[in-house]
């Protein structure tokens, strides 16, 4: 498969609630082939789909029908962390796989005919980065092309990433599917406050690793490193044994975060030195659903 024709694969395991039709399992009455059971034809009003058992075995003569679920469409939206930290080039660039990621997740939507939206942040809610779900089928290039001009203009104008705790005012207010784009290069107070805010939506977060950021040379020495976050740097003097010890670090941090999203109902994917879209989507395809 080609970069440009990458699309990302996912279900839900829970049932939609949208009035309009879609290809996942709901909770709505409709046109569709899930029978959900059979009601008085005042109710149902199709009479198309009457059930001559039922009606018979009514002690009151009412007639009854057949009444199906329709499959109905949800909201998927990409709440993406443009703090500064999102910047840091090494064996991948951040900001070019949250592009690749926007563009394979819209493309998925639009083909199972949901809506895509795309929230950016850093220490706030970026407007001009603002796409309310649209069924439009360019969406998610547009979306690519607005990150990658970001990616051009240099230093980012945010260290934080507050406005991942303020993505929720713009979130639909039916249950969505989301998904979060971030190193988690912030306080761990601000990812749980996060996943609080967003605990009506299934949230899947999508933690960028880089093998780099996190192991210095194992040489002797002397270096400068920078915070990735705050860009404050520190002297270090290296030795073998603090590569090892920054990457047991990492292990460590991403192990909690793992372990906090999953007791809110979330989940977290790492994604190391690359976007492995087939290894995303095979986290929806085991645990079954529509």
């Amino acid at each position: 498969m080609t970069r440009a024709a990458e699309e990302l694969a996912y279900r839900i395991r829970w049932r939609a609630a949208d009035v309009h039709p879609g290809s996942h399992r709901s909770r709505v009455a409709g046109s569709g082939e899930e029978f959900r059971g059979v009601v008085p034809l005042a109710v149902g009003r199709d009479a198309r789909r009457i059930d001559l058992r039922a009606s018979v075995a009514d002690p009151f003569g009412r007639p009854w029908v057949r009444e199906f679920r329709q499959r109905s469409r949800i909201p998927v939206v990409l709440l993406a962390d443009l703090s500064r930290s999102m910047r840091f080039a090494g064996s991948v660039e951040r900001f070019e796989l949250t592009a690749r990621f926007a563009r394979a997740l819209a493309r998925g939507a639009f083909r199972r005919g949901d809506p895509f939206g795309f929230i950016g942040c850093d220490g706030a809610v970026r407007r001009e980065l603002l796409l309310p779900p649209t069924l439009s089928r360019h969406a998610g290039e547009h979306v690519a092309r607005q990150l990658r001009d970001l990616a051009v203009q240099g230093a980012a104008r945010e260290a934080s990433a507050q406005g991942l705790v303020q993505a929720t005012r713009w979130l639909p207010r039916q249950r969505s599917l989301v998904f979060v784009v971030s190193d988690l290069y912030f306080d761990m107070a601000l990812f749980e406050k996060m996943l609080k805010q967003l605990a009506q939506h299934e949230v899947v977060v999508v933690l960028l690793a880089d093998s780099l950021e996190r192991a210095p040379p194992a040489r002797w020495g002397l270096v400068r490193l920078a915070d990735l976050e705050n860009a404050r740097e520190r002297l270090v003097f290296l030795h073998p044994g603090l590569a090892d010890r920054l990457a047991a670090a990492q292990q460590a941090r991403h192990a909690g975060a793992a372990q906090m999203a999953r007791r809110h109902g979330a989940s977290l994917l790492v994604a190391q030195d690359g976007l492995n879209l087939a290894a995303l989507a095979r986290h929806f395809l085991a645990r079954g659903g529509t």
